[in-house]
């Protein structure tokens, strides 16, 4: 079993939209350098089957990803995707869903499991909604703390806080030969959430920003620092990696930040990185 980043920024990714700072200019020169909007992938690379973890904007260079990076995926209609989970509402984790209509791929029946308020939201909301009308999509209701199997793999959803403004957020405990959790939006770190993260393998978390002095209106879009988060997480014997990078973030560049908190033991995630699960 395998889990690849398949975005490794926040829903904007870098280079970002109207942004000309160092970080968006590196990534517009340099591939490399890029990251895209916040999406995993769960492959049991024996069987060719892949299960997504959000449908970003960036979907269609990441189908591109799954199809040159994970041996005799099987297509699920035009797809490399069996079927897709989702952790929220906002733009960088469910606009990839639109790909599925009628206006590029008019899919068929792809299984889409998430919160019963999410499920509402999507059914309820155009252009969403046409999806659901159309067939392209069949919401599949998954519930915080219950275990659902996927080909191999099992996934439970657990509840996270976040900006709720239209449903619920969770994140996601992913089984397999090891226990991995994947957070990658959260306004706060909880004493729960960090249980979860302590008696994971592998931690796949929210490393949106490095200090909330970085953006000046992070009070409208909190996310736990990673100077915060190294702080409650330091001596942990879970392999920690951050995700989900602004591109106002200092650990795009190989600088003190970035030093401070890999010589910490801590690591930070890039597009295409791929673990054993």
């Amino acid at each position: 079993m395998k889990l690849m980043v398949l975005g490794s920024g926040q829903d904007g990714g870098v280079p970002h939209t109207g942004c000309y700072c160092s970080a968006c200019i590196r990534a517009r020169r340099h591939k490399r350098r890029r990251r895209l909007a916040p999406s995993v992938a769960l492959c049991n690379d024996k069987a060719g089957s892949c299960y997504l973890i959000d449908a970003s904007p960036d979907f269609k260079f990441q189908m591109d990803m799954i199809w040159n990076h994970i041996p005799h995926v099987k297509r699920v209609g035009k797809i490399p995707v069996s079927s897709i989970l989702l952790t929220h509402a906002h733009y960088g984790h469910i606009t990839g869903l639109l790909e599925l209509g009628k206006e590029v791929l008019n899919e068929i029946g792809i299984p889409v499991f998430c919160t019963p308020a999410m499920g509402q939201f999507l059914s309820a909301s155009p252009p969403f909604s046409h999806l659901v009308e159309g067939g392209n999509i069949e919401i599949r209701e998954i519930r915080p703390g219950v275990k659902t199997e996927l080909g191999g793999i099992s996934v439970t959803p657990t509840q996270v806080p976040h900006r709720n403004e239209t449903a619920d957020t969770v994140g996601y405990i992913i089984e397999a030969t090891r226990r991995v959790i994947y957070i990658p939006d959260i306004d706060r770190w909880t004493d729960e959430t960090l249980e979860e993260i302590s008696r994971s393998d592998t931690a796949i978390i929210d490393g949106t920003f490095y200090s909330a002095a970085e953006l000046p209106g992070y009070r409208d879009v909190p996310h736990p620092p990673i100077k915060e988060t190294v702080e409650l997480l330091e001596g942990a014997s879970t392999e920690i990696y951050f995700t989900h990078i602004n591109h106002t973030n200092a650990i795009n560049r190989r600088g003190r930040e970035r030093r401070t908190i890999e010589r910490l033991g801590f690591k930070i995630a890039y597009d295409g990185l791929t673990l054993d699960i």
